[in-house]
């Protein structure tokens, strides 16, 4: 069945905007205009595809890949105290850089998240990541430094400039 129940759009579309976003590296606001679609359903379709996460243990990952991304707006919010309060709604990303497969997603953009999700795999597979790819950050640097001390790092030149 191509239209699940109570579903506006089809599986095949989904997929592929799934698949624009994944597969292509494009933005979800240019993968919903280029289909011409809201953003909203690239989003949905995008956070039902993270929720089928594979079991990580058993890939061969060799080249990690880890980005933070902006998943909304910043929002301002009033404190207990009444003060004005700044919310940037971050999160990072851990793929397979050769597949392309979101390993895991993880809140915020600091090492805690990232440490955490590189804790929680065995260390027979940590040892088989030779290279990890991240922007210049000195929070997903220290992470390495502690967890994938022998990995290389590769640097894109579009952060170095």
């Amino acid at each position: 069945m191509q239209v699940p129940t109570r579903a506006r759009s089809t599986t095949r579309l989904r997929t592929a905007l799934v698949s624009a976003v994944a597969c292509s590296g494009r933005a979800v606001s240019e993968t919903a205009r280029a289909y011409e679609v809201s953003r909203r359903l690239v989003q949905a379709a995008l956070s039902a595809a993270v929720l089928v996460l594979p079991t990580v243990e058993a890939l061969v990952v060799a080249h990690l890949g880890i980005d933070e991304h902006r998943y909304r707006s910043v929002r301002f919010y009033r404190t207990q105290t009444g003060a004005c309060a700044r919310f940037e709604p971050w999160m990072s990303m851990i793929v397979d850089v050769d597949t392309r497969q979101v390993l895991g997603v993880v809140d915020g953009r600091g090492s805690a998240g990232v440490g955490a999700w590189l804790e929680a795999r065995p260390q027979a597979w940590l040892d088989r990541v030779d290279v990890v790819a991240i922007d210049p950050s000195a929070a997903f640097g220290k992470v390495l430094r502690e967890y994938l001390p022998d990995a290389q790092v590769s640097v894109d030149p579009f952060h170095l400039v």
